[in-house]
């Protein structure tokens, strides 16, 4: 028994102590009301500056990379053209290839959904918005809806 009885005290004690991955600061969950991350923010401007990023610097060094490697393989698989040292760095150079093209469409989606994010946001909340009069009796005066948002805020 004696020991049934320390295992559920460090059970508890563990337990109060716990904090999940979940769990703010403040002690609130993301999200609900009372935390200090409550609301949802979206920054255009940051999106914007994101996707000139990628745009001009990101994208354009990637590909800059990618061929000098092509060059410098190309050159050594030529001079072990005779060897099977050739035809690993052949293979070697395919994979190179392959992963860079998969590099650049990766960051060719990010740049779409960064882009896309703004107007994603503002549909939802228009489309959600444009059906709280469905929910309000019409008694010939002009509805508005109970809840302005505050996205263009952000």
């Amino acid at each position: 028994m004696a020991f049934d009885n320390e295992w559920d005290g460090l059970r508890t004690e563990a337990a109060a102590r716990m904090r999940l991955n979940g769990v703010s600061g403040d002690g609130g969950l993301p999200g609900l009301p009372g935390s200090s991350d409550a609301d949802l923010k979206s920054s255009a401007a940051k999106k914007a500056a994101a996707v000139s990023a990628l745009e001009q610097h990101i994208q354009p060094d990637v590909q800059k990379a990618g061929s000098s490697m092509d060059d410098a393989t190309e050159a050594a698989a030529k001079a072990f053209k005779e060897w099977a040292t050739g035809a690993g760095i052949d293979e070697a150079l395919k994979g190179w290839r392959t992963s860079v093209k998969a590099l650049q469409g990766q960051l060719s989606n990010e740049k779409a959904g960064l882009s896309g994010a703004n107007r994603l946001y503002q549909g939802t909340d228009i489309h959600t918005g444009n059906q709280f009069p469905l929910l309000i009796p019409k008694d010939g005066k002009s509805v508005q809806p109970p809840f302005q948002s505050r996205l263009s805020d952000y």
